[in-house]
């Protein structure tokens, strides 16, 4: 079955939220962001900015009826900024328009005095400074100082991992408008939608009821929409409350990337241990992750990368420990991976450090320490079956690693001027999450008196094919043709406790 948006992509008919027909009156959001990344705000003059053309108000942290308040695991982020700057870019006031433009051109021209501190960048500087988002957390498994002792080759090792930009098509976007009774309805580019509707009735001083949000598709968000997405939702929301009218936020790609967090970057220092047959006996490692300056995901994203510090190999005796810092860059969020790539990828530099010290290939150390039945991850679980073995030999019989290797040999010997190179990683994976309350889901089903079918579900169509996935289940479960099935869009109102 073909994805049933494709058609509508590739005609530039799929709808996302500055495609929604705007109601008459319909105002625009412009963010005014910090030029520094921290001080304390003495004084902020928003005089020409309020005088700009098409400008109608300016909403400050004093306008709000709730708490300035939108951080989801820990309470330690502001909706603006009030009054210690800890981001270049974090957000300060909000600039309602007539039009786009005219919003963010004012945002321009508000004139700061701030107080300018020292800022930290830095996850070791700031693990020095013992300034950390979530207490230290470490994973322990055998008796790693005794060891030491029985490893012929003792490694030890830095290194570290960059950050990386999201960057989905569509910029973070929210379109809310004002409904009955104060109720408030918003069009959100997010992953979380429930998060959304939270949050806006923390700021708001709602109960979460009167608050519906809608996400018909997302113009990808790997991660980058789960709670950064939220903010200019929240933003949106509070201009709709303040003057009754509709407010449209849309970031520009410059404003976006400015403000919104980006994948953990991490450093590290390793030890690991191995005997004369090459078989991993110890790794100890130190994980620096730079946070930025809330806590947003940090401390699940933190816990995944302890989950697989050992990637898919089993060492018998291991200790890891994540240093959450806190830092003056914006908050660092979810990405494809959620910590899992950070805390296999160090695993894999060390043992490709081992092979470069020993004078072997990394495949060699990688293949003799697959994780089989009746051993343990650091975390306590044990295989149920042989699939890290199976795998290796499967992919070894189909492609014949050592002929791989061979060939690019000779190809290097002759060519002086382009080189090759070979690496081969397993790859361990977990996919629940780590918090047990969101294993779950939920769907509500329509049958209509015809005989049609409506299902609401709490998943986000942003690309990966979900929305397409439960017409089939439903169409599969209930023994009908697929064209009697519609998929509605994702709305807190017709089923809680979204993704």
């Amino acid at each position: 079955m073909k994805n049933i948006d494709s058609k509508g992509h590739v005609t530039g008919r799929s709808i996302y939220i500055d495609d929604i027909p705007e109601q008459q009156g319909t105002l625009h959001g412009a963010i005014v962001t910090s030029p520094v990344a921290h001080g304390l705000i003495r004084h902020i003059d928003y005089g020409e900015a309020a005088r700009s053309s098409g400008v109608v108000r300016i909403v400050t942290a004093a306008d709000i009826p709730g708490e300035n308040q939108i951080g989801s695991i820990v309470l330690d982020e502001q909706l603006f900024a009030d009054p210690e700057i800890h981001f270049k870019g974090q957000p300060i006031a909000l600039i309602l328009a007539s039009n786009h433009d005219a919003a963010w051109q004012a945002a321009e021209k508000v004139i700061f005095d701030i107080e300018e501190k020292e800022a930290v960048t830095s996850p070791r500087e700031a693990t020095k400074n013992k300034s950390f988002l979530v207490p230290p957390r470490t994973f322990r498994q055998g008796d790693i100082e005794k060891a030491w002792s029985r490893c012929e080759h003792i490694i030890k090792g830095s290194a570290s991992s960059a950050g990386q930009e999201h960057l989905y098509l569509e910029t973070q976007g929210a379109y809310a408008l004002p409904s009955e009774n104060g109720n408030i309805k918003i069009f959100s580019s997010t992953q979380g939608p429930t998060a959304v509707q939270k949050i806006t009735a923390r700021v708001l001083g709602y109960p979460m009821h009167k608050i519906e949000v809608d996400v018909n598709r997302l113009g990808g968000g790997f991660g980058g929409k789960e709670d950064q997405a939220t903010p200019w939702a929240v933003m949106a929301s509070l201009g709709t409350f303040l003057t009754n009218k509709a407010v449209k936020i849309i970031l520009p790609r410059h404003i976006d990337l400015l403000v919104t967090g980006k994948r953990h970057p991490y450093e590290y220092d390793f030890t690991i241990g191995l005997d004369r047959s090459l078989k991993i006996i110890a790794f100890e490692a130190d994980y620096f992750q730079n946070g930025g300056a809330a806590t947003d995901l940090s401390p699940a994203i933190l816990e995944r990368t302890l989950f697989h510090i050992t990637n898919a190999y089993y060492i018998p005796n291991v200790r890891g420990t994540v240093y959450s810092a806190k830092t003056n860059l914006p908050p660092n969020t979810a990405f494809r991976g959620f910590g899992a790539p950070q805390g296999m990828f160090l695993m894999e530099t060390a043992i490709a450090k081992a092979a470069e010290v020993i004078g072997v290939r990394p495949e060699v150390i990688q293949k003799k320490n697959l994780i089989r039945p009746g051993e343990t991850f650091p975390y306590g679980q044990s295989p149920d079956e042989d699939n890290a073995v199976k795998t290796w030999n499967q992919f070894d019989r189909e492609f014949n690693i050592s002929a791989i290797e061979k060939s690019i040999e000779q190809f290097n010997e002759k060519s002086t001027t382009l080189k090759k190179g070979f690496a081969l990683t397993p790859i361990c994976f977990g996919i629940s999450f780590t918090n047990q309350s969101m294993n779950q889901a939920r769907a509500l089903v329509h049958i209509y008196q015809d005989g049609s079918i409506g299902i609401s579900t709490g998943a986000v169509e942003m690309g990966q094919g979900v929305n397409t996935k439960m017409m089939q289940v439903a169409a599969q479960v209930l023994s009908v043709n697929i064209e009697r099935v519609k998929i509605e869009t994702t709305n807190t109102t017709r089923v809680s406790n979204t993704s």
